[in-house]
């Protein structure tokens, strides 16, 4: 029970309304990180079901999105947060990594790999509607859950 509301709350606050306002909470930014990596490593469970080249797409995406969500938005809002103090800064990332531990382990045990491609294109959508992404990240960003998107049909 405890783990199912836990679960709730991490999913609940990534795709809150609150997420939708103009600055995104560094535990929304460090949410919607963790659902990135998250997705990004669970597609290797099913790289076997899907072309190469879908994969590469899809994995190229998200690590864009993955590495300009930590390093041009999390890592600067930190080191803002605690007045340019980087050994403060890495603490704080560091207590959010250990989470991360416990919210991949409730994420696997509830989605199936047809809500990967379906549900977390759209949570994935959601987040990065909250911050200004540069043209080049929103490209392959947009490509990766298009692909995402795509790959679900084809599993229908």
């Amino acid at each position: 029970m405890k783990n199912k509301k836990y679960l709730m709350l991490v999913v609940g606050l990534v795709c809150s309304p609150a997420m939708y306002g103009a600055t995104p909470s560094i535990n929304e930014l460090n949410s919607c990180l963790a659902l990135v990596e998250f997705v990004d490593t669970k597609l290797n469970d099913f790289a076997a079901n899907y072309a190469v080249a879908d994969m590469a797409i899809v994995h190229s995406g998200l690590s864009a999105y993955k590495h300009y969500l930590q390093q041009d938005v999390i890592t600067p809002k930190l080191l803002s947060m605690y007045g340019g103090s980087k050994p403060k800064a890495k603490l704080m990332q560091r207590l959010f990594d250990r989470q991360k531990a416990t919210f991949f382990k409730h994420l696997t045990e509830r989605y199936s790999e047809r809500k990967l491609f379906t549900e977390y294109a759209a949570a994935i959508n959601s987040c990065r509607a909250n911050t200004r992404i540069k043209p080049e990240v929103a490209k392959s960003l947009n490509t990766a859950l298009d692909r995402m998107i795509l790959m679900a049909k084809k599993t229908n």
